[in-house]
């Protein structure tokens, strides 16, 4: 047992230096980037990513970071990082829309559907773990008023606990299917960046096929299939096209 504590200790005691690790390396790009200092500052924020830790705001200073030092591939790649964690940010959707300026391929989008469009924007509201958390609360009062329901000898009382409790669970089933929804759309899209100055994209994974059309760095792009060193890419117009995968960095 004395064993088992003292490991306990040690590891405690590891997770507070790691976490204060951190926020000095935090505070300090952040004090480097008021300097003017960027790539210094970039190095500190880097170091929090090497011990794991993970964060809008760390890829948000990331993105302004290089930004400042006109390096646009990975502006944009670490503005869409912090835009995945937080969706509504105002100050990364600016700041990131500055950086899509700067982009030499201006690609025209498909018309989208704007039913779908309205599910996206409600969607993307909350986190993953928010509108799950949501749903189980709503499950839970749920139960709660159906028990309520269940002990309760009065009929108008009865009446309306069971009102309650199906509208409960009517939230709840909404709040866990949208959670899902956003699972499986994050899931089953990868999105990623390009990182070359200028990359060829081509009919058949192999440098023998003939090129269809060719893009910049920091355009972003969606991943739709991967064959040994190739990758299969989607641009925003509907077009596709193989690409070496070192070409491009995913934006996980």
């Amino acid at each position: 047992m004395k064993k088992l504590l003292i490991i306990f200790f040690l590891f405690n005691s590891y997770v507070g230096i790691s976490q204060t690790t951190n926020e000095e390396y935090f505070n300090t790009g952040l004090d480097l980037y008021n300097q003017g200092k960027y790539l210094e500052a970039i190095n500190q924020f880097q170091l929090i990513i090497e011990n794991g830790k993970h964060s809008d705001a760390l890829y948000f200073n990331l993105g302004n970071s290089y930004y400042k030092i006109n390096d646009i591939a990975n502006s944009i790649y670490y503005f869409e990082k912090a835009l995945k964690l937080n969706p509504q940010d105002k100050d990364i959707l600016n700041n990131l829309s500055y950086s899509q300026n700067m982009l030499i391929d201006k690609i025209d989008e498909l018309p989208k559907n704007q039913v779908l469009e309205l599910l996206n924007l409600f969607s993307n509201i909350l986190s993953i773990d928010q509108w799950v958390y949501l749903g189980i609360i709503f499950l839970y009062l749920c139960l709660l008023t159906f028990v309520l329901y269940y002990l309760n000898k009065k009929t108008n009382k009865k009446k309306f606990y069971f009102t309650t409790c199906l509208v409960f669970l009517l939230f709840s089933v909404l709040l866990l299917s949208n959670g899902i929804y956003r699972f499986k759309k994050e899931n089953n899209t990868i999105n990623a960046i390009i990182f070359e100055n200028k990359i060829d994209f081509r009919t058949e994974p192999n440098y023998r096929s003939s090129v269809v059309f060719n893009l910049h760095e920091g355009t972003k792009v969606v991943v739709k299939e991967e064959l040994s060193e190739w990758t299969l890419i989607q641009i925003s117009d509907g077009n596709t096209g193989w690409i070496e995968s070192k070409s491009i960095k995913k934006i996980d």
